[in-house]
């Protein structure tokens, strides 16, 4: 079984020693301030500058989450916390935003903020193990209120719609 799939049943550490279910438990101070979360969480096939100890999606990983709901589930709790980080929230495969969205107080929505790349980094895992139909929903919530507030470049939401590549 790969380490991927280990990390989401809670079975090994990531390479800081750090259980899934106890980075499901941090809060929002944390989830801006800690960098070395977001590659376990949200892992792709390809490579990353940031954190070089991060496993890449195999395709044993994406059998693995198709095949198993828990799995995918879990996916879904690390995204369900980054949501209402970014102040959206999810109803089945749908996502919305909750309230009003302001750069002021939602960070990704600041011009060039390093959690555009994390979206793209969630959009992207999430299209690779198995839910792709959130990822897509994401995407268009993340676009429209780019779009809305007009602080997020065209050159990014480009990498969002790309990151919805099976």
């Amino acid at each position: 079984m790969s380490v991927i799939t280990c990390f989401f049943r809670n079975e090994v550490p990531d390479v800081f020693g750090r259980y899934i279910n106890e980075l499901l438990a941090h809060n929002h101070f944390w989830l801006e301030h800690d960098h070395k979360y977001i590659q376990m969480l949200f892992p792709m096939d390809e490579g990353d500058k940031f954190n070089r100890h991060a496993p890449l999606v195999t395709d044993e990983d994406r059998m693995a989450f198709s095949d198993h709901i828990d799995l995918r589930n879990r996916h879904l709790q690390a995204l369900d916390m980054m949501l209402e980080y970014y102040g959206m929230a999810r109803n089945g495969e749908m996502v919305y935003v909750t309230g009003e969205l302001a750069p002021q107080s939602h960070e990704w929505l600041k011009p060039n903020n390093h959690n555009q790349l994390r979206i793209s980094r969630i959009i992207r895992s999430l299209s690779l193990l198995g839910n792709h139909n959130i990822a897509a929903s994401f995407c268009r919530a993340c676009v429209t209120e780019a779009e809305k507030h007009g602080t997020v470049s065209s050159k990014t939401m480009d990498f969002w719609y790309h990151a919805l590549r099976q």
